[in-house]
């Protein structure tokens, strides 16, 4: 009999075991459900961050679509709920963490190890992108690709999937160093765009580096644009032959998942039973000589997976730092607001206090008269 899903409806029904990361708008934690004790993932995210980035129709985009994935390599939803202050996503935990976290630690990966990863990412886009309705990741990185038990892969955050409803789509989004050409010209996308990032996913995975990553936006928009690849020396021919036909310009010019998947380098490695096979060495491709490529930029130096995680973090953290400032500086007017209308408030108190003793004092001064007044009339009395 197959066990039933992890079931919530509140946090209450929730054991919050570990925080997993934090970010702006919220966190993800390592729970267990009271009911069954079965481990999640909780993506916690904070609803008035959402409203006020106006991020909730992503956000629906992200549930629905992951409601409606029914595969082994990817990440399920299980649950969502919501209360007061934040939406709470129910998802399949992943024991193994991020590919980015393996990728870190090994610095890079075999050809074998390369080869399976590329292949289990594969298998979920061959789903996505044969769907009735096709769906495009758009975002795919180490950093959401988890690993199960069995050091498989599973592909998450679909934050900015979408369903390609028309030919086209022109949504700037994803992540900087693995945007297609199409995406930064703006000239719309299909499926392709994600055959493009996993040429992109395969040199990081191959090489510990970013393809096109550079120091500043200007340059990585114009490598990823206009500039040939740099493959390292000592990097196997079909694995290099597989990145150059992923990552081409042209997005018609790209292989299908399909193809991709039956490629040489995938068919070799994968079955391999460990570690490389044979290695080329074929120096830099034609027009990238001298460390300089076809399109005359210089081969500066690519920044390391790492570096550019934390460059990516950095920036977040620079816009994270800008909506905390803002929301400082809004905090900062609306209690000199309240400090106004208390000083007014104050004034007007005192007003009216001042007010009250002048109305007191008249009303002394007229009992007073009164009292005189009445003595006059008894002494005239007494006198008559």
């Amino acid at each position: 009999m197959a066990s039933q899903d992890p079931r919530a409806k509140g946090a209450e029904d929730l054991q919050f075991e570990k925080c997993l990361g934090r970010g702006y708008f919220g966190e993800v934690w390592q729970a267990q459900t009271k009911s069954d004790h079965k481990a999640v993932a909780v993506k916690k995210v904070r609803l008035q961050l959402i409203l006020e980035n106006q991020l909730l129709d992503q956000l629906k985009r992200e549930v629905n679509i992951l409601y409606s994935l029914q595969h082994p390599r990817i990440v399920r939803l299980y649950f969502h709920f919501e209360d007061k202050y934040f939406v709470y996503l129910g998802m399949e935990f992943c024991i193994g963490g991020s590919l980015f976290d393996k990728l870190q630690k090994a610095e890079k990966f075999t050809g074998q190890r390369a080869a399976t990863y590329f292949l289990q990412t594969c298998e979920a886009l061959d789903y996505l992108h044969h769907l009735p309705d096709k769906v495009i990741h758009r975002d795919i990185k180490p950093e959401n690709i988890l690993l199960d038990a069995n050091d498989s892969a599973k592909l998450a955050d679909f934050g900015w999937a979408n369903l390609l409803e028309q030919d086209k789509r022109s949504t700037f989004c994803g992540t900087l160093d693995y945007l297609a050409p199409e995406m930064i010209r703006g000239t719309g996308h299909d499926e392709s765009v994600d055959m493009w990032t996993m040429g992109v996913l395969l040199y990081e995975m191959l090489t510990g580096q970013s393809p096109f990553g550079s120091q500043s936006k200007e340059t990585t928009c114009k490598r990823i644009v206009h500039v040939d690849l740099l493959f390292p020396s000592d990097m196997d021919q079909s694995g290099r032959d597989l990145i150059g036909k992923l990552c081409r310009k042209n997005p018609t010019e790209r292989l299908k998942v399909r193809e991709a998947m039956t490629h040489e380098f995938v068919v070799r490695f994968h079955v391999a039973e460990a570690g490389e096979t044979s290695m080329s060495h074929g120096g830099y491709p034609p027009g990238a000589e001298k460390g300089i490529t076809a399109a005359g930029d210089e081969d500066l130096p690519r920044p390391s997976v790492v570096a550019r995680k934390l460059r990516s973090e950095c920036e977040k953290l620079g816009g994270e730092k800008e909506h905390l400032m803002q929301a400082i500086q809004n905090m900062e007017d609306q209690i000199q607001k309240q400090k106004d209308l208390l000083l007014d408030a104050e004034a007007a108190i005192q007003n009216v206090r001042k007010e009250r003793r002048e109305v007191e004092a008249l009303k002394q001064e007229q009992l007073k008269r009164c009292d005189e007044l009445a003595r006059k009339i008894e002494d005239s009395k007494i006198q008559q």
